[in-house]
């Protein structure tokens, strides 16, 4: 009977050629359970939230969930500002991609950052939401920068205005996420495109560490005392 030779060597050789099996089947099972946590879990209404994928490298969860606490603080019609991750770098590209395929495919998020080289074809696809009318929000940038997103479409030939640059916004690169040579668009299928834009305004607005971070105190100081303020007519009221 022939039998299969099972020792240190044959094992180490195993783990070095199909290691990556083994990553992308962790990946996808993560995601599955993620997936269904998102499906079980109870909905915020989409005109209630703005949800941010960043693509590309490793995002840092505490922070973003930081960011978008802060940013949500100063929009009062919204519940949620949610920052999500999709690695297409080094050994999780292959299920990052995929993973971006789902997300898209499932109209899924309001604002994406995507690698400049990466975003030309997406925007080209019709993927995002032209920023033309949003005056308010291109002329925080100069016609050159503008230019770099200005493409035609499969479905509409006039040249338009797709992203923003996001490499200057230092509050999200410092300590949330890379965003050297990135670009931020809305999505063409939002459900809450308005609010998105407001919310790239915003995050314009707040770019430098210094910007954020006074506004991010504010904010705070704003919510401690509208609770001081609850519990005094709490007592009043008893």
């Amino acid at each position: 009977m022939y039998r299969v030779r099972v020792d240190k060597e044959t094992i180490r050789n195993h783990f070095h050629y199909d290691k990556w099996k083994y990553v992308l089947g962790i990946v996808l099972t993560i995601f599955s359970w993620s997936m269904l946590a998102t499906v079980t879990k109870p909905q915020t209404p989409p005109e209630k939230k703005v949800d941010i994928y960043l693509v590309g490298g490793y995002m840092m969860e505490d922070a973003a969930k930081e960011y978008g606490d802060t940013v949500c603080m100063d929009f009062p019609g919204l519940r949620e500002v949610n920052l999500f991750n999709i690695g297409i770098e080094g050994d999780m590209e292959y299920a990052g991609r995929q993973k971006l395929m789902v997300m898209l495919g499932s109209q899924s998020g309001d604002i994406y950052s995507f690698p400049k080289d990466e975003f030309k074809d997406m925007a080209k696809g019709g993927a995002f939401l032209p920023l033309d009318e949003y005056t308010d929000l291109t002329k925080r940038f100069t016609g050159e920068q503008l230019a770099e997103y200005t493409f035609s479409t499969e479905d509409d030939k006039t040249p338009r205005i797709y992203g923003v640059p996001a490499s200057d916004i230092q509050s999200l690169g410092k300590s949330v996420f890379d965003t050297k040579d990135a670009v931020l668009a809305v999505t063409a299928y939002s459900k809450n495109s308005e609010k998105a834009v407001k919310v790239l305004e915003w995050m314009e607005d707040h770019k430098t560490e210094e910007q954020y971070q006074q506004r991010r105190k504010e904010l705070l100081e704003e919510k401690e005392q509208q609770k001081q303020q609850k519990e005094q007519q709490k007592k009043k009221d008893r």
